[in-house]
């Protein structure tokens, strides 16, 4: 599944092509996603103008004018690709969006879990899908004083709790794994062990493997690619994920993986604790 690095990713390169382009035709494959599409969704779209392209959670946000936006999610194996001239389309394409210029977005997405909606409103904070979205891990929000707070307030296990997105937007099971490795702290610990030193240590984690993953474009194992189609490198620099049964890099033990609902853990017992 894209997580915040896939998405900012995408936002970044779709940010510099399509910015100022004014959307003149809609094609909708009329199957359902995650929910059905509105009725309205092609009439918001049309005619209107990018203005700008923004990330919230694992949100693309498309802002348009005059005063509405444009918001995709990716799922599980949702792609958002730029087409210089004719779309490809196939039975993964639901949704074309073609500009005035005769380029075009189309929207591929194989396991349907994605989203598509479109809003006419002047402000983020009138958007439904967005408000009940958590910090942002890259915003000045999530820092190690909130972090502490929230974590004494329950009892979950911490790797639950930083994929809530209630809490915090855009974590997901790859990064999530990742951090909790840098912080050297065990995904089943329960949230209110875990120390002032501790939380301040998970919080520089998370960031440090957010910002990595969006240097190297994201993590790509077989769905994601980025608007131009081209894939992610961040898989090389993984220290735990999906590393079950190879050493780990820093204290030579042996990756574990663990079963927590129905996510699988990727940790190292030497060193998280």
């Amino acid at each position: 599944m894209p997580e915040l690095p896939e998405v900012e990713t995408i936002v970044r390169k779709l940010r510099r092509i399509v910015v100022g382009k004014t959307v003149s035709e809609i094609r909708l494959s009329g199957l359902p996603l995650r929910r059905p599409m509105e009725k309205s969704f092609a009439g918001v779209l049309r005619g209107r103008r990018i203005s700008g392209i923004l990330r919230r959670g694992k949100y693309i946000v498309v802002r348009l004018e005059p005063h509405a936006f444009w918001l995709i999610h990716l799922g599980m194996s949702g792609r958002v690709l730029y087409r210089p001239g004719a779309a490809t389309v196939t039975r993964h394409t639901h949704a074309v969006i073609r500009f005035s210029d005769g380029s075009a977005l189309e929207y591929n997405d194989p396991r349907r879990f994605g989203l598509l909606a479109a809003h006419e409103a002047r402000s983020l904070r009138e958007l439904p899908e967005l408000t009940s979205l958590g910090r942002d891990p890259l915003g000045p929000g999530f820092s190690s004083v909130w972090l502490l707070s929230a974590l004494r307030a329950t009892r979950r296990d911490v790797k639950a709790f930083l994929l809530d997105q209630n809490m915090i937007a855009g974590l997901g099971n790859i990064y999530v794994c990742e951090a909790l490795f840098h912080a050297r702290i065990h995904p089943a610990r329960i949230c209110n062990r875990i120390s002032g030193e501790e939380a301040e240590l998970l919080v520089h984690a998370v960031r440090k493997v957010l910002r990595r993953a969006i240097a190297n474009h994201g993590t790509t194992f077989s769905d994601f690619a980025a608007s131009d189609g081209e894939p992610g490198a961040n898989q090389r620099y993984l220290r735990v994920f999906q590393r079950e049964g190879l050493r780990c890099r820093r204290c030579r033990g042996m990756i574990s993986r663990l079963r927590q609902g129905n996510r699988s853990s990727y940790y190292c017992p030497g060193c998280q604790h």
